[in-house]
Parts: C-alpha cells; sequence; structure tokens
C-alpha cells in the first residue's frame, strides 16, 4: 500500500470467484482474495488498510524482465499499461 508508507500487506493466496477458485483475474471482475503475511500477521484490513487504499502487487525489474521473457505474447495492451503504471509507482526504470 503505497499511500501507507508502502506497507506489505502479504501474499496474494487465493482469488474466487462465485464460490470457484481462480488463477487470475481481470480488470472489473468482482473477486475476493485472501491474503497470508506470515512475516506480520498482525497486518489487518480495516486497522492498517482499507477499501480506501489501493493495493498493488509488487513489482521489480526482474519480474517486469520476467514477463517480457515468458508471457509477452500472453499479455494485452492494458496489461502492459498497467506494468508502466506499476513502474511509476514503484521508481523502476
Amino acid at each position: 500500500v503505497p499511500s501507507c508508507d508502502g506497507l506489505h500487506v502479504g501474499i496474494v493466496t487465493s482469488i474466487e470467484q462465485n464460490g470457484r477458485e481462480q488463477e487470475t483475474a481481470r480488470k472489473g471482475a468482482a473477486v475476493a482474495i485472501k491474503i497470508v503475511n506470515e512475516h506480520n500477521p498482525t497486518i489487518t484490513y480495516g486497522r492498517q488498510f482499507d477499501a480506501s487504499h489501493s493495493l498493488y502487487s509488487t513489482l521489480n525489474r526482474a519480474s517486469i524482465d520476467a514477463l517480457k521473457m515468458h508471457f509477452k505474447d500472453k499479455l494485452e495492451t492494458e496489461d502492459w499499461r498497467l506494468v508502466v503504471k506499476l513502474k511509476k509507482v514503484f521508481g523502476i526504470i
């Protein structure tokens, strides 16, 4: 959560839509996510962050390079626009 001093909420361990587990979720989909933080299990929704905060997947240069190398043909233009936005959020050159 960049607006909370870069708070690391945890790792998404599952995504569900209509009670069924999903591998991914596209923009606009109503899904439930399970987030686990083994390093700081006291982080609580409603206490340190809430629905007013934007949550972002952590991104770094190595993960961008991996996307380019292994998933370039599977990602859509909108996905690459998100990568560009996240580069700005995380200050990646």
